[in-house]
Formats: structure tokens, sequence, C-alpha cells
């Protein structure tokens, strides 16, 4: 088939670029045309070595290019540059993300095909538009506005794709249209050859008796990071070598991070938490194989990539009810499941991991399993194109 995937921008390596990236090289292993189009393409700093071989093209931005701030104007610009510079016809236009599915839409009108829309997060502009109190009732009625335009931009998706229950059941109460949903996956085979241990823990000074917890990501304030933080803080307290590894950007919310910084300053473990910044994308697997046990404190979690790539890297997880992925999840067998907003029952769980081994062993062999045989980018790619080609005959 002949597929294009287009995603805003391409500027960082977060959970959603790597999926997007991913699946085009997951798609085109399988014999499928694949193009990937973005308003804005950084190619040092997100995943060289999986784009290496993609035909990425960069459009660039649409008008007034230095506007950034407000988000809805910044995506309908960029939108409608990147449909006004693609002139062939495709037969799928798979937006990943929002608000990619503007660009289809008009490339469907333009030129023809299906939207097959990859919605990761459920975009919060209805949300927004019920926030008068906080944000004021000019700006509330902005929001109510870019919901309306938003929503009837969406009639014209095909189909909508969600990697969660969750996700979907949040969409489908706010915007019509058919939906389903798909897993997404990992690259277990990468993640499974190993690592090297000591490299990380020599690099930020722990020691064999340390019981380090990994988060990585890219910091954003539904991380919940802070509740991770106040577990550690309780664990100390009981006495126990507990050291928190938080790996990742700061470049999104700054503010956030910053708070997470000072926080960690007034519980006084400064020492215990350790703040790596930005993780090369060789270095992953390095990360992941000098953590005991992987954290993921995350609420309003559509999924959970990095849970994944944890539990392929033989890494029991811990996971809050609060994201997604935890839907796949079997608390006590392949993960430990937590209420989220709650650093007493984020230690209980931490503590019951750290006394038990036999337990640690157990959770991380059945995760390692788990993704091996369910979540991989092949299977994902499968899932799409099955889901394309359905489409794609309907429309005929």
């Amino acid at each position: 088939m002949d597929i294009v995937l287009i995603m805003h921008e391409l500027l960082v390596e977060g959970g959603g670029e790597r999926q997007c990236v991913s699946l085009a090289r997951a798609l085109a292993v399988r014999g499928h045309q694949v193009t990937l189009y973005t308003s804005a393409y950084d190619r040092a700093n997100c995943f060289p070595e999986i784009c290496k071989d993609l035909k990425i093209v960069d459009v660039g931005r649409g008008y007034f290019p230095r506007l950034r701030k407000v988000r809805f104007l910044r995506g309908y610009l960029d939108m409608k540059r990147l449909a006004s510079k693609v002139d062939r016809r495709h037969e799928i236009w798979n937006p990943h993300h929002w608000p990619a599915q503007w660009g289809a839409i008009r490339l469907k009108r333009k030129l023809g095909g299906s939207v097959v829309w990859m919605c990761n997060d459920v975009p919060n502009l209805h949300e927004k538009a019920q926030q008068r109190r906080s944000l004021g009732l000019i700006r509330a009625a902005l929001h109510q506005l870019y919901y309306f335009y938003d929503r009837r931009q969406n009639r014209s998706v095909d189909l909508t794709l969600f990697l969660s229950n969750w996700a979907e059941r949040e969409f489908r109460v706010i915007y019509p249209g058919s939906t389903r949903v798909v897993r997404s996956g990992a690259d277990p085979v990468r993640f499974a050859q190993g690592a090297d241990r000591q490299k990380i823990r020599d690099r930020f000074g722990y020691s064999s008796v340390d019981f380090v917890l990994l988060w990585l990501g890219i910091f954003m304030p539904h991380r919940r990071l802070q509740d991770a933080i106040e577990a550690v803080s309780l664990l100390k307290a009981r006495g126990l070598s507990v050291r928190l590894l938080l790996a990742g950007s700061d470049r999104s919310f700054p503010e956030y991070f910053n708070s997470l910084k000072s926080l960690a300053a007034q519980l006084g473990v400064t020492r215990e938490v350790t703040f790596a910044g930005k993780v090369a994308d060789e270095e992953i697997g390095d990360f992941y194989c000098a953590c005991d046990a992987f954290v993921f404190p995350n609420e309003n979690q559509t999924w959970g990539l990095a849970v994944l790539e944890a539990m392929a890297s033989g890494r029991p997880v811990l996971v809050s009810s609060g994201a997604a992925v935890q839907e796949v999840l079997t608390d006590g067998e392949n993960a430990l499941l937590f209420p989220p907003r709650d650093p007493e029952k984020l230690a209980a769980r931490i503590q019951e991991l750290m006394s038990q081994p036999a337990l640690r062993t157990k959770i991380a062999q059945e995760g390692m399993d788990l993704v091996c045989t369910r979540f991989t980018w092949e299977q994902f790619a499968r899932q799409i194109e099955d889901v394309c080609k359905e489409v794609a005959t309907k429309k005929d």
C-alpha cells in the first residue's frame, strides 16, 4: 500500500515520535511504500538511527513561523502549509497525534484517499472550554471555538485509532466517528540483548547495595514524578537504600522540572534523587539495564511505551493504575500496580519488591515474555496494515 504518515513535529525523542518513526520503518520492512511528512524535523535529536533509512519530508512551518505559544493557531497554519505542499494522491493518510489529522483531512479533500488517525492523546480543547474560572471567560470561549472547529474537521476522518480503551472512552464522550483500539509495540529484540549495567551506576555513583528505581521520558506535569520523589523520601525515613534516577528532557515544561528539584531539596533527598538529563538513544538500553526496577507514576497517560521497553529489558515494573498501559498488565504477575497520587502505596510496593527477590525475578521474566510475544513494532504494523486495507476496501 501507499501510506503517508504525518506528524506535526519531529523534534525530540519522545514516545509519540518513537512510535511514529518505528511504525514507518516497520511498514516499510513489510513492503509498503511509506512517506513521512512533518512541519519541523530535527534530524540530530529525533531518533537518527531509526530515521536514517526513512523518507521524511520536512515541509517547513506555515505563516508566522516564530509563533509558538498559541498551539491551536500554530497547528492550523502548519497543517495548512503541509497540505499545500503535497500534490500526489496516496491511498492512506495516517496522521499521528494532534493536530496532524487537520493536514490529512485537507489532503483527503484535495487529492482523495482515506484518513486513519492515530490519536495518541485525546485533544483537551473541550476540557479547556469548561475551565472558565481558571482560564477566564475569553480564553475559555476561544477553546470552545477551537473545539467546534476540531470536532467538525474530525467528521472527515474515516477511522480514529487509540492505544487504550481508556483513551477511546474519553474521546467518544466528546467526538463523533468510528473508533478502534490497537496496541503499540516496542523493540524487545534490541532491549533483550542486554547492555552495560555498571556503566550508568558508576556514572552516578550508585553502590551495589543501592536499589535503583528508573523513570525515563519527557518531564511533564501528568507524569506525577512528585509522587515517586515523596515515596523515596518515605523509604529513606525507614532506613532503606533507594535511589531514584529520573532521565529525560526538561525542554517542554521547565517549570515543572524545577519544581521537582525544589521538592527533592525540601524533602532532603537530593542525594537519593538523580536528574540525569536527556538520554541519547544509544544509551537507553544501558539506563534500563542499570536499574533494579522501573517506576511509572504517570496519571491520565494514554499508554506507556517506556514500560514495555523496561519489561523487554528484563526489569520489573511498578505502574500507576492511572496509566492506560495497565490494561494489558496483571498485578503480581508481570507488574506491580499502585493507585495514582498515592506516594504511601507506591512506597509500600517498592518495599515489597525490594524485600522479595523471587517476586522481582518472576515479574521481570513474565513481563519480558509478555512484550516479546505480544508487543512488537512488527505486530503493531500488522494491525495498522489490516486497518488500512479495511478502510481502503470500504472506500472502493
